[in-house]
């Protein structure tokens, strides 16, 4: 995986991790950061993981914004949970950036 920051540690997973990854929209309305969920992908095994992150990535680069929107944001999660001590893999699209950021945890 390219574009994006990735764990450290890969080797301390366990080989039947699962991931979710979420897609977020981040909007600036009147001055307050609003993400909205645009999709999100549980129970994917590292191989589904790393195929549907970098699909996201091409497809989200060509993807238009919306009035407002910020950036685009992917996130995987490791044991389908939410917190931020089990993101996998981060990275931003800014409003007119050609580039995924290299978004460090």
């Amino acid at each position: 995986m390219s574009n994006g920051q990735i764990d450290l540690f890969d080797d301390v997973l366990k080989t039947d991790e699962k991931f979710v990854i979420v897609v977020q929209g981040v909007y600036n309305k009147h001055n307050q950061i609003i993400k909205k969920i645009l999709r999100e992908y549980p129970g994917l095994d590292r191989t589904a993981m790393v195929r549907l992150f970098n699909h996201l990535k091409d497809t989200y680069l060509n993807e238009s914004f919306e009035e407002d929107m910020v950036f685009y944001d992917i996130t995987v999660y490791t044991n389908e949970d939410y917190a931020a001590d089990h993101i996998f893999a981060h990275t931003k699209l800014h409003r007119n950036a050609h580039e995924w950021t290299h978004t460090a945890k």
